[in-house]
């Protein structure tokens, strides 16, 4: 099919503009043991919603509680005002990592004064299943100095 010069209604068929897509990896066993996750999970229209303390607190703390739950370790995470990144790694008997970011972004719903009046997180979230070439320690790093990389902060340990 071609396409008439100067036409910009056309969208290719890779982009995804508007539609819904999955993105968890279709055969991929999400309840298995020991996997190390790097979550992203934006909030609601990008919006800079995590800004007080008391909020964020309430969000870390509630993160903390939910990966106990759900069997996951938490290795790193990094609360930015728009979005959360979270490093964890699954127990030897872990639930479900779709259930897991659900249950969390639900207490925080409830535990949030904040959430009363908005949607705070957007919806679904994306993931990065560490590989063995993946180094935690960089990944770790590179989470911890996302604030000085948004230039919130001039060195990661002054980022709260």
């Amino acid at each position: 099919m071609s396409q008439a010069k100067g036409n910009t209604n056309h969208v290719p068929p890779y982009k995804t503009w508007g539609k819904s897509r999955y993105l968890r990896l279709k055969d991929f066993d999400y309840e298995s043991p020991e996997v190390i996750y790097y979550i992203t999970i934006g909030t609601n229209r990008k919006e800079n919603t995590f800004t007080k303390p008391s909020i964020n607190e309430k969000v870390i703390n509630t993160l903390k509680e939910s990966a106990r739950l759900y069997g996951y370790n938490l290795i790193a995470y990094c609360l930015m005002p728009d979005h959360l990144h979270i490093l964890v790694q699954a127990s030897d008997n872990p639930r479900d990592l779709r259930g897991f970011v659900r249950g969390f972004k639900s207490y925080c719903s409830v535990a949030t004064p904040v959430a009363t009046n908005i949607k705070l997180w957007q919806r679904g979230f994306y993931e990065h299943i560490l590989r063995k070439e993946d180094n935690v320690a960089d990944v770790s790093e590179y989470i911890l100095n996302n604030p000085v990389r948004k230039g919130l902060v001039q060195e990661s340990g002054q980022y709260k």
